[in-house]
């Protein structure tokens, strides 16, 4: 049976793609936002390694986490699009 490609080839489009890359980069920023908030979290737990501040800590992580996740994800999707678009991968020998 022969080996059937799913992909979607579309051509690459400049206009949207520094729209795109825009979206990336507010992903990022809000991640950078976040793990900014919890870094004095960590910080303070630094400076005093009171059973209160590590309680503070896990509960920051535990709450954040999904939103570290979200915008890593969405970034990383966003800039692996645009990167495929600019740079298609090679095309299968069996699939020309």
């Amino acid at each position: 049976m022969e080996k059937v490609s799913t992909a979607v080839k579309k051509p690459l489009d400049l206009s949207d793609t520094l729209y795109e890359l825009r979206k990336a980069k507010g992903s990022l920023l809000a991640l950078c936002d976040e793990l900014d908030e919890f870094g004095s979290l960590v910080c303070r737990f630094d400076d005093d390694h009171s059973h209160d501040n590590a309680v503070w800590i896990a509960l920051e992580a535990s709450r954040d986490f999904d939103t570290w996740k979200c915008l890593i994800f969405c970034a990383r999707d966003i800039i692996t699009d645009q990167i495929t678009a600019i740079d298609p991968p090679e095309a299968d020998e069996g699939e020309k």
